[in-house]
């Protein structure tokens, strides 16, 4: 029988192009600390998760920036993919290697370092309750579809409604059983998805939405660092 636990993945294996440096966005700085260190430790305090599995680019570096918290933590480091999902897929294997499969996994971007508990609880209440859910943003932006003229130039073809649209983000919380079936299923298809969500579509399973903050933010670019320093300064000074 599982355990009723909850496991969390931090896929932190990208390159980070869009953040136009030499090193990968996870182990960049924000007030002196990785990125990644930020986010392991946003969701520690929430006190919910039961063990954290890290599949990296750079294992030797991602064991140096984690090595002062694995003590209070369980956490384990393993290779990452080409690919997040390849990544994450590593990391399945290393949770069924150990012969101990928690009730529930949750899938959450080394670079969204602002996840707040409430967030986490809510996501994770509604994945017990429904199998499967994902923090989201309603889409508020107007929104246009494109198409190319003759010469090749971008012009608009129609409005998007956005009223049932949304930008999904992490954490993403799922059924062990669900997961490893979709993960597995992808892989028997060669099918290579955008995120964990969209695999658990793939086999049928419904996953449900929980609103979440904008402050909820993925550092992809030099813009969302600033952004992210601005979030978690402004919280400094309220506490």
């Amino acid at each position: 029988m599982p355990s009723r636990t909850t496991y969390a993945i931090i896929p932190a294996g990208g390159i980070g192009k869009r953040m136009q440096s030499q090193n990968p966005k996870q182990f960049l700085t924000l007030f002196d600390e990785p990125i990644l260190l930020h986010t392991v430790k946003a969701l520690a305090k929430t006190n919910l998760i039961s063990k954290f599995i890290i599949p990296t680019i750079d294992i030797v570096y991602t064991k140096k920036i984690l090595n002062h918290i694995k003590d209070d933590l369980d956490i384990q480091i393993c290779k990452a993919g080409k690919f997040r999902q390849e990544s994450i897929y590593n990391a399945l294997q290393e949770i069924i290697k150990a012969n101990d499969l928690p009730e529930f996994i949750l899938i959450h971007d080394a670079v969204r370092a602002n996840v707040k508990k409430d967030i986490v609880i809510n996501v994770i209440n509604k994945a017990k309750e429904k199998g499967a859910a994902v923090a989201a943003r309603p889409v508020t932006d107007t929104l246009k579809l494109s198409h190319l003229d003759e010469s090749g130039d971008v012009l608009i073809k129609k409005n998007v409604s956005r009223d049932l649209l949304w930008q999904t983000q992490t954490p993403q919380v799922f059924a062990t059983d669900i997961l490893l079936e979709a993960y597995e299923q992808a892989k028997k298809d060669h099918f290579l998805g955008t995120d964990s969500a969209g695999l658990v579509e793939r086999i049928n399973k419904d996953v449900y939405l929980v609103e979440s903050p904008q402050s909820n933010l993925k550092i992809t670019t030099p813009e969302d660092l600033e952004l992210m320093k601005h979030y978690l300064k402004l919280e400094k000074e309220s506490n």
